[in-house]
């Protein structure tokens, strides 16, 4: 029988560290078109992935070493789910697989604006996996905001996690909207058209590297609530 436990036992046996379970209901304040019944009409459950992102890579100097391991980490989340919902598509349960970054429909080129079929940082914190920070990025109280993220929609009710139960921030803490280069954070959201000005760029040999990840690394809670 598929339960909760069972998919947490095989999440973490492909390589996931954290797998928490959030019921579609919760996910009624989400914008229309991008609640997980809009990708999956019957759709019951969201199940939320992460893996952590090793905090080593973030003390380099070159911003081509994080680049590198940023695009793995997408190739690892990917493959995890799909091989997640593969297996319980075997098993007779309809799960559709979320890609943790590319591909995404919508984009609105004015405010240089992507949105991803479903935001994986949301239904992580509806899945308990942990908070959202001033930065934008889920926190979680043992790995920090060192994770990525992916997630699968069944059709099949699973037990539930409960919300976290700690804060993401330091009370009082602007260090991130302080330090931000673009000026595009302002504690509750990211003007994505500012960030992007600055997050990537290319290099004279025609290649791509992400140029600031400051937000990520400056946070005091980068590596974790307790540490």
């Amino acid at each position: 029988m598929i339960d909760a436990k069972l998919i947490k036992e095989r999440a973490a046996a492909l390589g996931a560290d954290l797998c928490r379970i959030a019921p579609v209901e919760r996910f009624g304040d989400a914008p229309e078109g991008f609640r997980p019944t809009d990708i999956v009409k019957g759709c019951r459950s969201v199940i939320v992935l992460a893996a952590r992102f090793p905090a080593s890579t973030i003390s380099g100097s070159s911003q081509a070493a994080y680049t590198f391991v940023r695009h793995r980490m997408i190739d690892k989340l990917d493959s995890i789910t799909f091989r997640l919902s593969s297996e319980l598509d075997f098993e007779g349960v309809r799960a559709i697989p979320i890609p943790s970054s590319d591909p995404y429909e919508y984009w609105d080129e004015e405010r240089r604006h992507g949105r991803g079929i479903l935001s994986l940082k949301h239904a992580a914190v509806l899945a308990g996996l942990g908070k959202m920070g001033k930065n934008t990025l889920l926190i979680n109280d043992r790995l920090g905001n060192m994770l990525w993220l992916g997630a699968v929609l069944v059709d099949i009710a699973l037990e539930p996690d409960p919300p976290a139960d700690y804060e993401a921030c330091i009370p009082g803490c602007t260090v991130c909207i302080d330090s931000c280069p673009a000026e595009a954070l302002d504690g509750v959201t990211i003007d994505q058209s500012l960030c992007r000005s600055r997050m990537g760029k290319e290099t004279e040999g025609g290649g791509w590297v992400i140029a600031c990840n400051l937000c990520r690394v400056i946070c005091p809670r980068c590596k974790g609530i307790t540490k």
